[in-house]
């Protein structure tokens, strides 16, 4: 390892999933990055997130026309995410977030509605006239309903981050989900998909917890294939931060953790083993709809943490220092020890409650 280069090696990550590719991921990547560049927006860092890759392992059988609109709105939401929350200063993006975040819930809401403009108010547009021509009703209520969370979730790393202060462990396990914008990236499943899942199935208790397992499975696994990228990060800063948004550093300050590298994936594959013993306690009555969610739940699992190895968004970490960063990860199908036992974590051990139904 030399001074610009940095290397992570995760330990095994159990995730008992199969992982697929969607047939035409080449063609949507394509298809995504000439959609954004219309719009102004772009680059060559942005066209390296391999969007298609990451929602062509979450539905490897999706019709492509309708696979696009996710497609799309990945491309899009990282340039929103780049622009104005990770890399501006936190008292700008706070004013200029809620600005631009409450037009774009609104764009969703009514595409044709006369707002203030903004470079990203277009391309949402667009987006929503597509999700209202493909989607139901309740699923455009669910889509703009994931938005909202997402931003409440900015809104709170915002808060931190202005306050300068690391979050418990406790506050960030329930919140997570909700900063990497787990149901605005899963409700384009249902749209995609063209079923709409009923709301006794999809709001049951069982099924909630299966969706709030898998958004923050896969949230801290982001976190552990970009904690590279933001060491490499404070190594180059000229006044450290005392905020830190990332499972690994707040695992770390938590008492009697000794490594919490090794910890935190032992918390996820732990998390992991619950999510896949939940589901397949719910999938023998499950509708076809709902089965159909969950098996994108678990392909978004596998097919996550494969992205997430090889995506350049972790690699390069400043757009200009390729593969400065490597994280090396593996699988194992051995479950991890304690796996029946809820983590000390009071915000999510509902997740492990017995009586959990559909």
């Amino acid at each position: 390892m030399t001074d610009d280069q940095l290397i992570v090696e995760l330990p095994p990550r159990y995730c008992p999933v199969p992982v697929a590719t969607h047939p035409d991921a080449d063609l949507l990547e394509s298809r995504g990055a000439d959609w954004l560049s219309r719009y102004g927006l772009g680059g060559p860092r942005l066209w390296a997130n391999d969007c298609a890759g990451f929602y062509g392992r979450i539905m490897p059988a999706a019709a492509t026309e309708r696979l696009q609109m996710a497609v799309d709105w990945c491309f899009l939401m990282f340039a929103f995410d780049d622009i104005n929350c990770d890399e501006v200063a936190p008292s700008t993006a706070g004013r200029q977030f809620v600005d631009i975040a409450t037009r774009v819930v609104r764009a969703l809401e009514v595409p044709d509605a006369r707002l203030d403009g903004d470079v990203f108010l277009e391309p949402v547009r667009d987006l929503a006239r597509r999700a209202h021509k493909f989607g139901t009703p309740t699923q455009v209520r669910r889509l703009v309903e994931g938005h909202r969370a997402w931003y409440l979730g900015v809104l709170w790393e915002l808060r931190c981050k202005l306050a300068d202060v690391t979050p418990s462990l406790n506050d960030y396990a329930h919140l997570r989900q909700h900063t990497a914008g787990g149901l605005a990236t899963t409700s384009w499943i249902e749209i995609v998909d063209g079923a709409e899942i009923p709301a006794a199935e999809l709001d049951s208790p069982a099924v909630r917890a299966l969706s709030e397992l898998a958004f923050t499975i896969a949230a801290f696994d982001d976190d552990l294939f970009s904690y590279g990228k933001e060491t490499w990060f404070a190594r180059r800063e000229t006044t450290p931060s005392d905020c830190k948004l990332n499972l690994i550093d707040i695992m770390a300050r938590e008492p009697g953790v000794e490594n919490a590298l090794a910890e935190s994936v032992e918390l996820v594959n732990r998390m992991t083993y619950r999510f896949v013993q939940l589901r397949d306690a719910v999938l023998p009555s499950a509708s076809e709809p709902l089965r159909h969610y969950l098996d994108c739940l678990s392909r978004l699992l596998r097919g996550n943490l494969e992205w997430g190895l090889q995506a350049q968004r972790y690699r390069n970490p400043d757009g200009r220092s390729p593969d400065a960063v490597h994280t090396v990860g593996s699988w194992t199908s051995r479950p991890p020890a304690d796996a029946e036992a809820p983590p000390a974590i009071p915000s999510a051990t509902w997740w492990w409650d017995p009586e959990l139904t559909v």
